[in-house]
């Protein structure tokens, strides 16, 4: 039995619909001055071959905002990515870390800047420790199987709760109450939302995903994360981000609280989908794994302090 400190997850049904007037602003999101420039076209990046990406409009998308420029050359120069010298340039930084690599770091940046302060609910430095610390155990959970995107995997989990920045952005009183809520009875927070609100991050993510015109395997990570089940085909990569998202709350990157009771990952269903695709998986000791995860808790928070410019 694996115990954790949080509760075992309930299902939630994507047949929630959102509130009239949430879908029309989340459509105004991509107009907000804290999403930069450079995302839009990133996004239709990522979405494309890797082959038929234009390396030198990577170069030009990262030079365009000194800011994120310098976020991104210290990224890179992170232990994340244990380079025996860190890139001088944006260029040698694709060069040296790859073109999904550094499309991944340049996501990290972008969305670091995109998430409001406090005021919202959710501080954006926990926030974004889960986001980086769910998409680092995807990417170190895909290594252990054998047909897995690694660069899909990472931005899957840095992007699967995308849906807390449309709350915090478009409806920020009555999320900032769930968050409250969700601290006080220390339970999920995808759970206080539904009580609160109606819908969750996941409907109001997957709004955004459609909005942005996200892949669709993206698109799916970020509605069905809570509910794998109702996922449709293909499911891998969603339940990959699912365990991930649980394994990192397990280790302390979580939102800020503490959440009650215990769960057993072997018996979720969403470790059930991923050995069906992945056989390879069954010989994966995963309690061992997850105790190997303490160790990139101080790299995820060297990465955020980079991202925010304060410490983490």
């Amino acid at each position: 039995m694996w115990a954790g400190a949080f509760i075992r997850m309930r299902p939630l049904t994507m047949a929630v619909t959102l509130i009239p007037g949430i879908r029309e602003r989340v459509a105004r999101i991509q107009t907000t001055p804290a999403i930069p420039m450079v995302l839009q076209p990133l996004l239709k990046m990522l979405a494309t071959p890797a082959e038929d990406v234009d390396v030198n409009e990577i170069v030009r998308l990262i030079s365009y905002d000194n800011t994120i420029a310098a976020q991104c050359l210290r990224v890179a120069s992170s232990p994340l990515f244990g380079l025996a010298q860190p890139p001088r340039s944006i260029a040698a930084a694709v060069v040296i870390l790859g073109l999904r690599r550094v499309e991944s770091i340049l996501l990290t940046c972008c969305m670091g800047q995109a998430f409001p302060g406090r005021k919202s609910g959710l501080d954006p430095t926990v926030f974004w420790k889960h986001s980086l610390g769910c998409a680092m155990v995807c990417r170190k959970l895909s290594e252990k199987l054998a047909r897995a995107d690694r660069e899909k995997a990472y931005v899957a989990g840095l992007l699967h709760d995308i849906g807390f920045l449309v709350n915090s952005l478009v409806i920020p009183n009555e999320f900032a109450a769930a968050t409250v809520k969700a601290a006080r009875e220390q339970i999920p927070l995808h759970l206080a939302e539904l009580e609160m609100m109606g819908f969750t991050h996941c409907e109001t993510g997957q709004a955004l995903a459609q909005q942005w015109s996200l892949a669709p395997e993206i698109a799916n990570v970020i509605a069905f994360h809570h509910s794998v089940e109702e996922c449709p085909e293909p499911r891998p990569l969603v339940a990959l981000v699912h365990l991930s998202d649980l394994m990192c709350r397990m280790r302390g990157l979580d939102y800020g609280y503490y959440e009650t009771q215990s769960v057993d990952l072997l018996t979720d269903p969403a470790w059930d989908i991923l050995c069906q695709e992945h056989k390879e998986l069954a010989d994966v000791d995963l309690e061992l794994f997850t105790f190997e995860l303490d160790d990139a808790v101080g790299q995820i928070s060297e990465i955020v302090a980079t991202v925010f410019g304060r410490a983490a």
